[in-house]
């Protein structure tokens, strides 16, 4: 075995160091790179997600509209609601005007419950 001396020591762990000091070098410039990278992708990703979110909140208010007008324009040709049909129709009503439905379907509400139909 060779002799080992202070500065080989201090040689060798010079060297150690200036690997792990620029492993963690490289480690931190690949991370922002990549965070980079996918932060570019998760924008697109999220704009394309709102997007979705936006047509289905369309969706959904027209279902909810035409549920309602069908549900009215029932009620108004003189056929009866069962508990249960009201009940559902309450709820799509809620659903509607917390979500700013339009007024005429509002105004047709308070109509009929006037009249006691509803």
């Amino acid at each position: 075995m060779t002799d080992m001396t202070i500065s080989n020591l201090a040689e060798y762990i010079g060297i150690l160091v200036a690997i792990i000091g620029g492993g963690g070098v490289l480690y931190s410039k690949l991370k922002k790179w990549l965070a980079g990278l996918f932060s570019e992708q998760m924008n697109k990703i999220e704009i394309e997600i709102k997007s979705l979110e936006d047509k289905i909140e369309i969706s959904d208010m027209q279902s909810c509209k035409n549920f309602l007008v069908r549900c009215l324009a029932d009620v108004e040709r003189g056929e009866p609601m069962s508990e249960t049909e009201k009940e559902r129709f309450y709820e799509q009503y809620e659903h509607y005007r917390k979500n700013d439905g339009n007024s005429y379907i509002k105004q047709k509400v308070d109509k009929l419950q006037l009249e006691g139909k509803l």
